[in-house]
């Protein structure tokens, strides 16, 4: 499997992501440092909660502060705070202060072992690249829920699987964008990044 390299630097709209370490050198995990200003982050309610059904992670505070979210329950963190998410378990984030919050996340594959279609990192590296590029096809400055939705289907179809209305939608979505002539592979993402 080939992983994003450490060095690698993801930019997104509310937040930066450095690989730190990759599970070729930690033996069975990513180490990611995340970055967010003020009001930064994926956020806790709206579309920003998400889940991986294929990671746990552990999120350790290094600087600022943050609101989390973690299934129902929100709390602070401050720096030293430590916090895991199970796999498949809601949760979000948001800068609740008013410097720069640092963040330590790692990733750790559940059941043990990389696999493709859980590598939620390489998945972001696709979305950074495609974010860019210039792929951005609404105002929150992400790629379309549809474009998000085929590369799910293909690289991670544990996700698509989710019960209820979720999961059917994000089928309907990623059809669509198929349909429309949308890629599921970008191999020229796969290990680039600013360093």
């Amino acid at each position: 499997m080939n992983y994003v390299p450490m060095g690698t630097v993801m930019r997104f709209p509310t937040e930066t992501f450095e690989v730190l370490a990759t599970p070729e050198s930690t033996g069975d995990r990513y180490r990611i440092g995340l970055t967010a200003p003020p009001g930064g982050g994926p956020g806790i309610k709206g579309d920003g909660p998400h889940t991986h059904p294929g990671l746990i992670e552990i999120f350790r505070v290094v600087s600022g502060q943050m609101t989390a979210r973690v299934g129902r329950d929100l709390f602070e963190m401050r720096p030293g705070d430590r916090k895991e998410v199970p796999a498949g378990v809601v949760h979000g984030f948001v800068n609740s202060g008013d410097e720069l919050l640092e963040v330590e996340v790692d990733v750790v594959y559940t059941p043990p072992g990389p696999r493709a279609e859980a590598d939620a990192t390489s998945f972001a590296r696709i979305v950074a690249g495609l974010i860019e590029d210039g792929h951005v096809t609404n105002r929150t400055g992400y790629p379309s829920l549809s474009q998000i939705a085929v590369l799910l289907a293909d690289r991670s179809p544990e996700a698509m699987a989710q019960p209820g209305l979720g999961g059917a939608l994000m089928g309907l979505l990623a059809a669509c964008g198929r349909f429309r002539g949308m890629r599921t592979r970008f191999p020229e993402y796969a290990g680039r990044g600013s360093t």
